[in-house]
């Protein structure tokens, strides 16, 4: 049976306000994996409250 995880995090993306980021995905994936897959090369994205836990 393959593993399932559930991803939680607050995302800021440039200048606009936070949002809440909520994902279940089949891999495990890091804050820094989770700002570079939201965010363009040359936008800032901060991630706080990061969460992966397996379900």
């Amino acid at each position: 049976m393959a593993r399932k995880y559930q991803i939680t995090a607050e995302v800021k993306k440039g200048w606009q306000a936070w949002a809440s980021f909520l994902s279940n995905c089949d891999s495990r994936m890091t804050e820094k994996s989770l700002a570079k897959m939201y965010g363009a090369p040359k936008i800032a994205v901060q991630v706080r409250n990061f969460q992966c836990v397996r379900v």
